[in-house]
């Protein structure tokens, strides 16, 4: 049974300072200049709930995340006052998926007690990359060593450990980050996420090909892992529920600077986006989110970007469902049994799937299936 039931959502927290600014992230941030008002904060993210309440005070939460930025910053009281705030207000399920993101040189003992004192059960550690040139060039301000000790010390804490790594890093190569892979998969975490460095610019060493796909998939098989979609690898069971949330078209809601939340209602997306105005937001008489409602034309493309995103695909009974029962008029059935004659998707037990040629051309691919 799928944990995602009609009255369950997820929650994203963003945190938008860091320390230290990297060049190739295009998340919401700012420097932290040790100026930050705790409490302006904190009423900034009681007002966003204020207004996003109707869609959460009938739900259960299954998971709340608190990314950034760098939360693992944020000061441990307010963190608890926080989650304690959302835990008074509304229903959690007996296992929500608790999870924050951290840097590993912010990682020690005190701060993962701490962490797991007030609630958490699933640490993600920004390693980014397990060699030490890459990490220089990244900015960094730790080393590879380093990055591997604040996994086996955030490990003795938490069974849920999770890591990013970072490909296609300037004149790094694919065969380096295979034996990154390879590293990561003996480390004792559950979920690796990989992403393309993107920095506007820097001509790209590598990008995500077939050959490097094939070899990435057979890299972590071997530990038990396996690719649920096409960023993310997991030991069965320790998928991310919000990952999934996204990806399967079910209801989410973020809150701070620059949060998105998308809820199903009546078969219909609606979309609710927060300011990228910290200024804004910080502003107690504003109201910062925009409301847009999905038209059938684009929630379908959502729909077929972010379920072929997923390795187990998408259901013709999900998919009946949101075209109205008129598959025909919205997604050409012609084109994808072509597609799937030349190797790039798979029709099997009323679902379809992309092969992983498929999932690196996913973009052209939906161009190519919407009437």
């Amino acid at each position: 049974m799928s944990i995602f039931l009609k009255n369950n959502i997820c929650l994203y927290i963003h945190w938008p300072w860091c320390n230290h600014i990297c060049n190739y992230c295009d998340y919401y941030k700012f420097k932290n200049k040790n100026t930050i008002n705790y409490e302006k904060v904190f009423e900034g993210y009681l007002r966003d709930l204020k207004y996003l309440d109707n869609l959460i005070c009938n739900k259960t939460i299954i998971s709340l995340t608190i990314g950034g930025g760098s939360p693992s910053l944020i000061n441990v009281k307010f963190l608890k006052k926080l989650l304690d705030h959302v835990k008074k207000k509304y229903k959690f399920a007996k296992k929500t998926e608790v999870s924050i993101e951290v840097n590993p040189q912010d990682v020690n003992r005190k701060k993962l007690k701490e962490y797991k004192k007030i609630g958490f059960n699933r640490v993600c550690i920004g390693v980014q990359s397990f060699s030490n040139k890459e990490l220089r060039q990244l900015g960094k301000a730790y080393t590879k060593e380093q990055a591997i000790s604040s996994i086996y010390e955030t490990s003795n804490y938490f069974s849920n450990t999770c890591i990013d790594l970072i490909y296609g890093i300037p004149n790094s190569n694919i065969k380096s980050f295979e034996k990154q892979l390879y590293l990561s998969s003996r480390l004792p975490v559950k979920h690796i996420s990989i992403y393309e460095f993107n920095f506007l610019g820097e001509k790209k060493s590598f990008g995500l090909d077939l050959n490097f796909l094939k070899k990435s998939i057979e890299a972590l098989r071997k530990k038990k892992f396996f690719l649920y979609e096409i960023n993310s690898f997991s030991i069965n069971g320790y998928q991310s529920l919000y990952n999934n949330a996204i990806l399967q078209m079910k209801d989410y809601v973020g809150i701070g600077p620059s949060s998105h939340s998308r809820v199903i209602k009546n078969n219909i997306a609606i979309k609710n986006d927060n300011t990228r105005n910290l200024n804004d937001w910080l502003n107690e008489k504003k109201n910062t989110y925009s409301t847009e409602m999905l038209c059938k034309e684009k929630q379908i493309e959502e729909f077929l970007l972010l379920g072929l995103s997923r390795c187990d695909g998408i259901s013709y009974k999900e998919l009946k469902k949101i075209t109205s029962n008129n598959i025909e008029k919205y997604v050409n059935l012609e084109r994808l049994n072509f597609l799937e004659d030349n190797g790039f998707l798979l029709q099997k037990n009323g679902k379809v799937f992309l092969h992983n040629k498929g999932l690196l051309l996913i973009n052209s691919i939906i161009s190519h299936l919407l009437t």
